[in-house]
């Protein structure tokens, strides 16, 4: 067992490859596929779509690093396609964010509910299509977190619309995790015009070895203490 430190805080991680239905990242506790909470979920009618049939590594990548980040209370945060919503209940287990998890499946808010109430957290969940993320809703919106949701041209494409958005302003941070798929990495090669588009590696040992990479539009210190 390993514990990441920010400041005087340790938080908890465990392996994901484990006999156990759950694991700790980042001092989040989350449940795998089998657990019975899900299965309770699933029998309620409440399937998943879009690949959001777990919690994908690429959370862990943005968890390392704002874990290590001296981010400020009270932010408010949209993850958009937040499938189980690990990453929206670490920003508000960690950080007191107010936060929406967002994503096009109306059937996930269950599983976001169950992990939130299980690490003592508040989370709003709501439906919401990156196309309907606009200057209005940007105004509202300090930082903006996605990961593992570049995988084909339309998710590309409208996550493209998003960036110019954000790339447009001063008062918002957008950073999307991913492990390297081919329409992510050509969202980082059309955007490399922009100051503030930044593509940076980033690597892992717990709760997964990986390697990755997290595409940030406009530098995270503005939203820093």
């Amino acid at each position: 067992m390993s514990k990441k430190t920010r400041f005087n805080i340790k938080y908890k991680t465990t392996p994901i490859r484990s006999s156990s239905d759950d694991f700790w990242a980042y001092g989040v506790n989350i449940t795998k596929p089998n657990h019975p909470h899900v299965t309770d979920i699933r029998e309620d009618g409440f399937v998943p779509q879009h690949f959001a049939s777990k919690v994908w590594q690429s959370n862990f990548l943005l968890m390392d690093m704002l874990s290590a980040l001296p981010v400020k209370n009270q932010l408010n945060v949209i993850e958009i396609g937040a499938g189980w919503g690990a990453l929206s209940v670490f920003m508000n287990k960690h950080f007191d964010a107010a936060v929406i998890a967002s994503d096009l499946d109306e059937n996930l808010w269950p599983y976001q509910q169950m992990l939130a109430q299980r690490n003592d957290s508040n989370i709003t969940s709501k439906v919401l299509p990156i196309e309907q993320i606009t200057d209005r809703v940007l105004a509202e919106t300090d930082l903006i977190i996605a990961s593992d949701i570049c995988y084909d041209n339309d998710t590309k494409n409208a996550l493209q619309s998003l960036v110019e958005l954000v790339a447009c302003r001063n008062d918002v941070v957008f950073l999307l995790a991913d492990i390297g798929r081919k329409a992510f990495m050509r969202l980082s090669e059309d955007n490399e015009i922009f100051q503030d588009v930044k593509l940076r590696p980033r690597s892992i040992s717990e709760p997964v070895d990986m390697q990755g990479y997290v595409l940030s539009v406009n530098p995270i210190r503005e939203i820093l203490c």
